[in-house]
């Protein structure tokens, strides 16, 4: 017997969460430096974005882009790449085994991102992160004005906050390859006062735990039951 599938789009029963048809940055071989940052090249804009990238980018239509990793972002310190590009230090980036410019951070993504028309998700250091460091890169990024941090991003040249909802608490926590790998017990605790701190900075913003990323480690899915439960 023959089955009959009828396919009409007038016929709605639900609707697909933007967020579904997302993608992710990292500061991993041609993804920043080359992909999306290259300047001094005829097809980059004066900002350094790649024009070309950005028409892409712009086509795929997606929800979100997280940024700025990855495992990089468990042993990257988000203050290193802001301020003027001739005072941001080169620093050692262990993930990679590479050394980090800094030429593009926080200040560089976040508007790149409002020009391809994506929301900005970013993901805080829980690896050798500090909680209170989380917490000011949130001050920094939506505290409109009046604070260190939100003057600081004034000062840097950029008025309005960046009103960034989405965050995320570190990167495959789970997993022996991170810098500051912890077990779900340790990373539970340090995520909790994380959110609990960056919330206090601002209430509204919405936190992504991380959740099992390899299914041959000992802890796959158990790590999920424990953070669910303590999260």
């Amino acid at each position: 017997m023959k089955s009959i599938y009828t396919y009409d789009k007038a016929f709605q029963i639900g609707k697909v969460d933007p967020k579904v048809w997302s993608s992710f940055t990292e500061h991993l071989g041609r993804c920043i430096y080359g992909g999306i940052y290259d300047p001094g090249k005829p097809f980059a804009d004066k900002n350094g974005y790649r024009n070309d990238v950005k028409k892409v980018v712009k086509d795929l239509n997606l929800g979100v882009i997280r940024y700025p990793g990855g495992n990089f972002v468990s042993n990257y310190s988000w203050k290193d790449g802001i301020g003027p590009k001739d005072k941001r230090p080169k620093t050692m980036d262990f993930a990679w085994s590479t050394v980090e410019t800094n030429q593009f951070g926080i200040d560089d993504f976040c508007p790149w991102a409002k020009e391809v028309g994506v929301e900005p998700m970013i993901a805080v250091n829980l690896g050798t992160g500090s909680v209170r460091s989380a917490a000011q890169l949130v001050e920094y990024c939506n505290h409109d004005h009046g604070t260190y941090w939100s003057d600081l991003r004034i000062k840097n040249g950029h008025r309005e906050p960046y009103n960034i909802k989405y965050w995320c608490l570190g990167n495959e926590m789970e997993g022996d390859w991170q810098a500051g790998h912890m077990d779900a017990e340790d990373y539970a605790k340090k995520a909790r006062e994380a959110a609990k701190m960056m919330k206090w900075v601002d209430p509204s913003i919405k936190l992504v735990a991380c959740g099992s990323s390899y299914e041959m480690l000992p802890q796959y899915l158990e790590w999920d039951r424990i953070i669910m439960k303590e999260l």
